[in-house]
């Protein structure tokens, strides 16, 4: 379920039709996702975005391009969820 997830990086798959690609039921994959990751489905999905988009940014990316590629509503909900994770903009990580 985690490789489909993060093959999505678009964010469009739901966690009901991840769990039916992955053969398993929305109750399995509730309770087995964070007891095999140590994170709930939304805070790893949002860290597996993040991981894609950093991948794309030190690529040479524009991060305008890598927001939308990921799915972001904006720029600035990109900014935000990048923040989060990373405790950084992503101007100041294409700057280090």
């Amino acid at each position: 379920m985690a490789d489909l997830a993060f093959a999505d990086h678009q964010h469009r798959l739901s966690f009901g039709e991840l769990a039916s690609r992955a053969a398993t039921s929305v109750r399995t994959a509730s309770r087995m996702f964070p007891a095999e990751t140590g994170l709930t489905f939304k805070t790893w999905r949002q860290r597996a975005r993040i991981v894609w988009a950093i991948d794309r940014l030190a690529r040479g990316d524009a991060i305008a391009r890598v927001s939308a590629d990921a799915g972001f509503a904006n720029g600035a909900a990109f900014s935000s969820a990048f923040r989060q994770v990373t405790g950084m903009a992503p101007t100041e990580f294409l700057g280090r």
